[in-house]
């Protein structure tokens, strides 16, 4: 044989072998590829904010170009606001007319008052005086009878004169013994009368009741108009670059169509997660993320949502522009937001959140990384894994547990009951019902908490200084110029004790790490010593004992409470608005800073399947205008909770939208997300770890 015919002979007998190895390769890759350890294409998320009007208007100035960078807050649109400017003027002038009959009005009635008390004093004078000139003519006419007995029982005057001065002294004695309780009765009612002219002078009656109505009115047309004046000033939500202008100055602008387009991509991607892995990623997992085509260190964050469904995955994310692919799109949150170009493209591979190599998670500015296994296998409560209690599981809620770590838990107790965004932070503020130990020397000590995006929770808490305890604090939210205002729930303890720090309200200045206390009031006492009247026009007619207050919200310079209690008498819970915290902090008093009722809304929950008046645990108004309302049972015990959604917020009674129920689950803080168009619900748990959800806002 030679030596051709030798080697076809040997490859011939090799095939079998090299069939069967290339088979097992082929399946190995394939085994392989499929899991999510592959790299898998994503791409940063286009966030593409609309700004747009919801009331018909001309545009006054666009004052961005396109390619500019914007700010959160920064003015986007200039509309026309003379006829509401003009509107505004009329009602302003009308309030000052009404605030100015008040005290004419005043005036005249104490002027009234003055008037009949000296009227009253002069009859009571003169009574006084008849009082005492009957007295007198008594005691003459006494002596005078003696005199003429005697001169009767000597015969020298007749009985007839006996009897002339009796009838005298009868008729003498008659009006002295009446003048005391005319008198008492004058005195009566001077007292009444000055009694009046003091309430008269202490708060309004129902003297002015008509006036204090009109008031009423041409206060809340004032307010509505503001509003509306407001509304021709369209600022950015968000950080982004302008990317289109669809209107120009003099143009009209109509409800729902953009009139500027800003697009951003704040530490938000996109993962298109093929068919052959859907079932191997899961909400919670550990995301790195590569730059295509590039190397280095990736980013590193966390599936937030995975799509339920399989569906056609976007044009970029098929292999072939000629065959379709399908898929689950899993959208992955940095732990470190960054500023990523909208629609860049990433290599993306999902862990499991613990094991042996799980990674660290990196922190924003002030949160240093918490590896996920450690805290894990140290505190089991701390799990990174998007397991919630039974209970939320039962209700299909997409909560996730945040990362505690075990070395906070240690430090103390952290129970959320509000949430703040720091977008330039790239985090979140958390504030608990309690912090430190219970009875122990740091229990209420004076810490704020800080949360990354994806949960993981700082083990080091934000100090507050300037306030010794911080207790019973229900909320947190951001007013101008980079204040903070936190604000306690007002309401007794379990041992029916109601101290000074349960009853704060505080403005806070940053400082350093931390924050600094600027300004301090204790609302609960304010409102005891306003007076009946007062309380009575907040809903308070019983005084302050079953006061709750658990929602703090502000817009356009002004603090808005929830009350989680009491409710009204249909059942609705109430809404305060407090006009001007400024001048409440100068003064340390409500006159001046006016508190008013603001709205009423119903907002119950369902507890055990059935229906349970709710009160307000937090509220906060959204970008697009909305106010966004989480309830809780008002008074029952049980965790049951519901989210609302009111598109058009007004004063008055409000017609809340039911978003979703949450069953076993207590929501207690709520704000727009760091992602855009999405809110943030944070649930408190107890002992268990809390946990957290994100929601689209936009309809």
């Amino acid at each position: 044989m030679n030596l051709s015919g030798r080697t076809r002979a040997a490859l011939s007998a090799a095939v079998p072998a090299l069939t069967m190895l290339g088979t097992l390769g082929l399946a190995a890759w394939l085994h392989f590829s499929a899991g999510p350890s592959d790299g898998i294409l994503a791409f940063a998320q286009a966030d593409i904010e609309a700004i747009a009007v919801i009331e018909a208007g001309r545009v006054k100035s666009i004052d961005v170009e396109v390619g500019a960078e914007v700010a959160p807050g920064q003015v986007i649109v200039t509309l026309e606001s003379g006829s509401v400017d003009a509107e505004l003027a009329v009602a302003r002038a009308e309030e000052a007319r009404l605030q100015a009959m008040i005290p004419a009005e005043v005036a005249r009635l104490e002027e009234e008052i003055a008037t009949n008390v000296e009227g009253l004093q002069r009859d009571l004078a003169r009574e006084v005086e008849e009082q005492r000139r009957a007295s007198a003519e008594g005691e003459v006419l006494a002596g005078e009878i003696s005199r003429v007995k005697r001169m009767v029982e000597d015969r020298q005057a007749s009985i007839d004169d006996l009897g002339s001065l009796d009838v005298q002294r009868a008729g003498v004695a008659a009006i002295a013994r009446e003048k005391p309780r005319t008198i008492q009765l004058l005195r009566t009612q001077i007292a009444a009368a000055e009694d009046r002219r003091r309430k008269l002078r202490e708060q309004a009656g129902p003297q002015t009741a008509k006036i204090e109505a009109d008031l009423a009115v041409a206060r809340r047309d004032i307010e509505q108009l503001e509003q509306l004046r407001s509304q021709t000033v369209l600022r950015a939500a968000h950080a982004g670059r302008v990317s289109a202008i669809r209107k120009r100055p003099g143009d009209v602008a109509v409800p729902g169509d953009p009139l500027v387009e800003i697009v951003s991509s704040r530490g938000r991607i996109v993962a298109c997660v093929p068919e052959r892995a859907a079932l191997d990623v899961q909400a919670g997992y550990v995301a790195k993320a590569w730059v295509r085509g590039r190397s280095g260190a990736p980013l590193i964050g966390r599936a937030v949502t995975v799509g339920p469904v399989v569906l056609e995955l976007p044009t970029r994310c098929w292999a072939s522009l000629n065959l379709p692919a399908w898929g689950r799109d899993v959208q992955i949150a940095l732990d470190h937001p960054v500023d990523l170009l909208a629609g860049q493209a990433f290599e993306v591979t999902f862990e499991r959140p613990t094991g042996p190599a799980a990674p660290g998670l990196p922190a924003a500015p002030g949160l240093p990384a918490v590896p996920v296994a450690q805290a894990a296998q140290g505190d089991p409560a701390a799990s990174a894994s998007p397991v919630v209690p039974a209970a939320a599981q039962r209700a299909g809620a997409e909560t996730l547990r945040m990362t505690v770590p075990a070395a906070l838990r240690q430090r103390s107790r952290f129970e959320p009951s509000g949430v703040l965004p720091r977008p330039a932070e790239g985090r979140y503020l958390l504030v608990s019902d309690d912090t430190g130990q219970k009875d122990e020397d740091d229990e209420g000590a004076p810490w704020l908490f800080a949360m990354s995006a994806a949960g993981a929770v700082a083990p080091e808490p934000v100090p507050v200084t300037g306030v010794k305890q911080l207790v019973d604090i229900e909320s947190i939210t951001a007013g101008d110029g980079g204040d903070v205002y936190l604000l306690s729930s007002q309401g007794y303890s379990a041992k029916g004790k109601r101290k000074t720090a349960r009853t704060a309200l505080l403005r806070l200045k940053p400082d350093g790490r931390g924050f600094r206390v600027d300004g301090e009031v204790h609302l609960a006492e304010l409102l005891d010593a306003a007076g009946p009247a007062v309380l009575a026009g907040l809903g308070l007619p019983g005084g302050t004992r079953p006061l709750e207050i658990e929602g703090m919200a502000y817009r356009d310079g002004a603090l808005y409470f929830g009350l989680k209690s009491p409710l009204d008498a249909q059942g609705n819970a109430l809404i305060w608005k407090l006009d001007a915290p400024g001048a409440l902090f100068d003064a340390n008093r409500l006159e001046g800073a006016g508190l008013s009722l603001w709205a009423r809304a119903r907002v119950d929950v369902e507890l055990g399947g059935a229906p349970m008046p709710g009160g307000i645990s937090d509220l906060s108004f959204l970008p697009d205008g909305s106010l966004a309302i989480t309830s809780t049972p008002s008074t029952a015990d049980g965790d049951a909770g519901a989210l609302f959604r009111v598109p058009r917020p007004q004063a008055g009674v409000l017609s809340p939208l039911l978003v979703r129920r949450f069953p076993g689950l207590k929501p207690e803080g709520i704000s727009p997300s760091l992602s855009s168009g999405n809110l943030i619900v944070v649930f408190d748990a107890g002992a268990e770890a809390p946990s957290f959800l994100e929601l689209p806002w936009q309809g």
